[in-house]
């Protein structure tokens, strides 16, 4: 299937799912509910342009079933703070040098990384990711090095050599 059709299906699918919610599934709404939701595929065209996803479905699978056990991990994580405040932490900031090339793997990289039990991506610039943790003592740079090489699997690009100036205080 071509690129232009397979991203017409999708964002089709999209909006008809919304225009489904938004009215209850009311069948009769489709009377209006067709030509808009063409009239929304047709602005979504001109507003951003079909272009070839680079997600890879094999990569993509792993992905999600990473995410799904992270996230688990991160609820537990957070639980188990909150139920034992006495709990040893040392905040603070850590810089991550990237080995994913600039584009999207990094944007999501810096999104995902909240996924993570106690850190959250603070800022992107360059080649150099910042973190908040919760625990600077904590395996960061072990858990941000195992995501990174998730996403490149995800987005199928390899990762730069790993550089003696990995972590610092930001």
């Amino acid at each position: 299937m071509s690129t232009v059709l397979l991203d017409a299906a999708l964002r089709s699918a999209g909006f008809a799912a919304l225009w489904t919610v938004l009215n209850q599934g009311d069948i009769n709404s489709w009377q209006l509910g067709a030509p808009t939701v063409l009239l929304a595929l047709l602005v979504s065209f001109a507003v951003l342009p079909p272009r070839r996803w680079s997600f890879h479905p094999l990569g993509a699978l792993r992905f999600a079933f990473y995410f799904l056990q992270k996230s688990l991990i991160s609820s537990i994580d957070v639980a188990s703070r909150v139920m034992r405040p006495q709990m040893p932490l040392k905040p603070g900031m850590v810089k991550y040098a990237l080995r994913l090339p600039p584009g999207i793997g990094r944007v999501i990289m810096s999104n995902v990384t909240s996924l993570l039990p106690g850190t959250l991506g603070v800022d992107l610039r360059g080649d150099v990711l910042v973190v908040n943790a919760l625990d600077v003592d904590a395996a960061v740079d072990a858990e941000l090095r195992q995501l990174e090489e998730r996403i490149a699997d995800l987005v199928g690009v390899s990762l730069a050599p790993v550089t003696s100036e990995g972590r610092g205080a930001a």
